[in-house]
């Protein structure tokens, strides 16, 4: 029996918010990749509190246009079918942004193959700990390889 490998992924916020606002943008396929179960999303409650955050700044809300239950079922989503690490890695100082630390974190404590992001930050690691760093159109690229 040939077993189908299913990365283990996490997602960059600004990866969400940019799915969100595109219809046929590579954050909405991975998105959507997600959704029909083509990888697992690793995540912690700081990345979701964080998500939170951001779809409350006035001009992602407004873009968006998303009710206070739209944004609960979203985030309801996210913790029923993500993988959810307990967040309690800590690694000061792996990124040159101490905000983005923690994506790096999760990764690691989630066992992680790749990070995705729009993030220069994160993406000029190239990879730690073998968990590699790459963008939403590298991801795509890399789902739609056989």
């Amino acid at each position: 029996m040939n077993e189908r490998f299913v990365p283990r992924v996490v997602l960059d916020t600004n990866v969400f918010i940019s799915g969100m606002m595109g219809v046929s943008s590579p954050p909405r396929q991975i998105i959507e990749a997600w959704m029909d179960g083509t990888f697992t999303l690793v995540t912690s409650l700081y990345l979701i509190k964080e998500l939170t955050h951001v779809l409350t700044y006035p001009h992602i809300a407004e873009r968006l246009r998303l009710s206070d239950p739209e944004i609960e079922t979203i985030l309801a989503a996210l913790i029923s079918r993500a993988e959810l690490v307990s967040g309690e890695l800590e690694l000061p100082g792996v990124t040159r942004d101490p905000k983005d630390d923690p994506v790096v974190a999760c990764a690691v404590e989630g066992k992680a193959d790749y990070v995705v992001s729009g993030d220069q930050d994160l993406l000029v690691l190239r990879d730690y700990e073998n968990i590699l760093m790459i963008t939403p159109s590298q991801f795509i690229e890399l789902l739609s390889s056989p």
